[in-house]
Formats: C-alpha cells, sequence, structure tokens
C-alpha cells in the first residue's frame, strides 16, 4: 500500500486531504510541525507531500533537508502561492536531485489526487539504492584519461532544420563516451576534464573525429555547415585558433562552414587573452555560438565582451514556451534581441510540432531536437540526409 506524508500546518486542509487518500485506498500521516521530520523516520513513506509556506521551517528548508539525508520517494509540492513559486519549488527539487512527482497549486479538486496516490517505481528507486554503485570521480578521471589518449571516444550528429522550409542548414558535433558497455552522459564527464585540466586533450579528440567525418559527409552534400562545442576554459588557451586552423586545413573544410559554440560552464572572464582567441578566431572565418544562451548567469557578459554571430537558446526555455508564460516571453525577447542585434538564433531542444509551430511564429526558424533527429553515428548521416530530403519532398541536397 502507498504510503504518504503530509507536511502542512493548515488543520482544515490536512483533514480533507487525508480523507480524500483513504478514499483513495491508501495511508497518510500527517506531520503539523515541520521541524520535527528532523527526528522522523522516513523509511517506510512512498511520497512526501510538502506545502511551502510554513512558520519556523518552510518547504524549500525541508527539500534541503531530504537532500541531505538522500530521501529516495516521491516529493511533491503544494501551496495557494503564486504559480512561479511551485515551478521554482520544482526545479529546487530537481536540482537536489531528488524524486518530484507533482505540483499541486491550493485549492485543487479530487481528481487531482488520482496522481498522487500512484507510485512513480519507488521499489525501483529503493533497489537502485543497493545496485552496484556509479564509478567514483576518480575512478572515471583516470578511465577517461585512457579513453582519451586511445581515442576511444564517439562523435554524434544532430541536424538543425530551417523550420520554414524544411532544409537542413547544418549537423551538431556531440562527444559521446561508452565506459565497459556503458553510456557516460557528456554532463557527466566534459565538467570532470574541466575540473582535472583533461579539457584541452579531450577537444583535440572530438575536432579531429568531427572534421575527419564531416568532411565525407560535405562530400556528398555541399551545404550543411558543422558546429564543435568548447569549453569557455579553452579561450585562455593560446594556440586554439592555430590548432584548429591546421584541422580545416587538412580536412579541407572552409572555416566559414564552422561554428564555434561557446558553452558557459565555467564563467567567461573579461580578459585579454579569450577576447584575443575570438577576434582570432572570427578573422579566420569561422563563426561563434553562445550555447545554452539564458541558463547561465554569464551569457549576457559573453555577448557583450565577444565577437560573437549567433545565439543558441536552452532547452530549458524552449522546451516549455507551449505551457510556461516566462519561458515563452524569455525565448520572445531573445529572438527580438538577437535580431536587433544581427546575430542568428537557433532553438535547441524542439520534441514537438507545437514547439517548432510556437518558434516559427517567434520568426526564430533554426532548430535542434529529437523532433527532427535524435543524434546519430556518423556513418548514418548521409542516408539520413537522403530520406529527409525525400521525405519532404525536397528535390535538392547540394
Amino acid at each position: 500500500m502507498n504510503n504518504l506524508l503530509l507536511i502542512d500546518d493548515d488543520q482544515d486542509f490536512s483533514e480533507f486531504f487525508v480523507a480524500a487518500i483513504n478514499s483513495k485506498g491508501a495511508n497518510c500521516q500527517v506531520l503539523s510541525e515541520p521541524k520535527k521530520i528532523i527526528n522522523l523516520n522516513l523509511e517506510a513513506i512512498d511520497h512526501i507531500i510538502i506545502d511551502l509556506l510554513m512558520p519556523e521551517f518552510d518547504g524549500l528548508q525541508i527539500l534541503r533537508f531530504l537532500k541531505e539525508i538522500d530521501y529516495r520517494g516521491d516529493i511533491s509540492v503544494t501551496s495557494g502561492q503564486d504559480q512561479s513559486l511551485l515551478d521554482s519549488a520544482k526545479e529546487i527539487c530537481q536540482l537536489h536531485k531528488l524524486s518530484f512527482h507533482s505540483v499541486l497549486k491550493k485549492p485543487f479538486d479530487l481528481s487531482t489526487l488520482d496522481t498522487i496516490t500512484k507510485k512513480k517505481c519507488v521499489e525501483q528507486i529503493k533497489n537502485n539504492k543497493i545496485a552496484p554503485t556509479e564509478p567514483s570521480d576518480s575512478e572515471l578521471t583516470t578511465a577517461l584519461k585512457t579513453a582519451i589518449d586511445s581515442q576511444c571516444l564517439d562523435v554524434y550528429f544532430q541536424p538543425k532544420v530551417n523550420m520554414s522550409n524544411s532544409l537542413i542548414t547544418g549537423f551538431e558535433a556531440l562527444a559521446r563516451w561508452s565506459l565497459n558497455g556503458k553510456f557516460i552522459p557528456p554532463t557527466r564527464f566534459i565538467p570532470l576534464a574541466e575540473s582535472t585540466g583533461l579539457i584541452n586533450k579531450l577537444t583535440q579528440v572530438i575536432v579531429e573525429k568531427s572534421l575527419k567525418h564531416f568532411a565525407r559527409i560535405q562530400a556528398h552534400h555541399s551545404k550543411p555547415s558543422l558546429s564543435i562545442n568548447f569549453s569557455a576554459l579553452e579561450l585562455n588557451t593560446s594556440n586554439l585558433p592555430d590548432l584548429l586552423k591546421s584541422k580545416i586545413d587538412q580536412y579541407q573544410v572552409a572555416s566559414e562552414r564552422i561554428t564555434l559554440e561557446i558553452t558557459e560552464t565555467v564563467f567567461l572572464e573579461k580578459n585579454t587573452l579569450s577576447l584575443e582567441v575570438l577576434t582570432r578566431l572570427r578573422l579566420m572565418g569561422f563563426k561563434l555560438s553562445i550555447d545554452d544562451f539564458g541558463a547561465g548567469y554569464s551569457s549576457v557578459n559573453m555577448l557583450q565582451n565577444g565577437p560573437f554571430t549567433e545565439l543558441k537558446i536552452d532547452r530549458a526555455f524552449v522546451s516549455t514556451i507551449h505551457c510556461n508564460e516566462q519561458s515563452r516571453i524569455i525565448v520572445q525577447s531573445i529572438v527580438e534581441m538577437a535580431k536587433r542585434l544581427e546575430l542568428s538564433v537557433v532553438a535547441e531542444g524542439i520534441e514537438d510540432k507545437i514547439t517548432q509551430d510556437g518558434l516559427t511564429k517567434m520568426n526564430c526558424l533554426i532548430g535542434q531536437g529529437y523532433f527532427f533527429s535524435k543524434p546519430m553515428p556518423a556513418h548514418l548521416v548521409n542516408d539520413w540526409l537522403t530520406n529527409w530530403y525525400k521525405n519532404n519532398n525536397l528535390t535538392t541536397i547540394n
């Protein structure tokens, strides 16, 4: 049976909630003094529902406590406050890597509680606790160094689409790594490479493989361009422009076809070397894009300080424009700003047609995401291009 815990100091609401939950065949306890959760045994609790606004110990403090004790059950948040506060609490819960379940804005009807009484694979989550542990950062660093030295990293390609006419404008090269048959996400190994001084060697491998594969793609299809990701840390490497120039010459790829996407995982400081590297790259003909624009605190600083040619809107905003008014306004503002600054703009994370339609209405025409294609191995790109043009009744690729 599903065991729930409601943390709420409103007695009337608590009585209503418990009666409703019990009528659906689940058990529900109530904790009206939130600080007492510190001494409560939560092992048997499958799902905690937390009111955000409580005296002495509010819902956000409870979320932090649950993170600290590594609580593995589901968590929902409830409040009569603005929806934006509930959305922020949801994001905080996810940032804490807690198992977020639902947002319940008071008042709500009984049908809403149907989702609350459904378990979200709690048993599986608990079993994960005793499953073999993930490799530590130290173990992963050693394995990553070996993979870099032996060039055992892959590059996948994801297309960018002109949403007004379905033409393919280019591809993004994405680093992929498997360790002992298990996929290691870039969100794990890229920051690790940055923090351990491996990022430059990693980038060299990815650049080499990206251009080598892209040279074969452009031999069949002359128009698509290529985007390659770089950490802002690498802008402190004065030989980066020379490395890229030597590689495009080796593989006979024009610099104008290459866009360097600068991620802001590390703050781009306003310093002479970074600005020199960016400017040299632009003088060589490379295009420069700010990746995940809007997600980090340094986005506007990067835009002001560097000779960028493109903004790539973060997927967190793009994927929610149809259901979140704030996201829609932010994306619309970025598109309008880019136009006024004469910058290209790309939306990433498009997963459905409603998002594509919303973006085209904003005059954001270049898109990327699973709605068009998942990232694919290099050897599949040419066949994919041929099929894409055929299925969209486009007569030419070159």
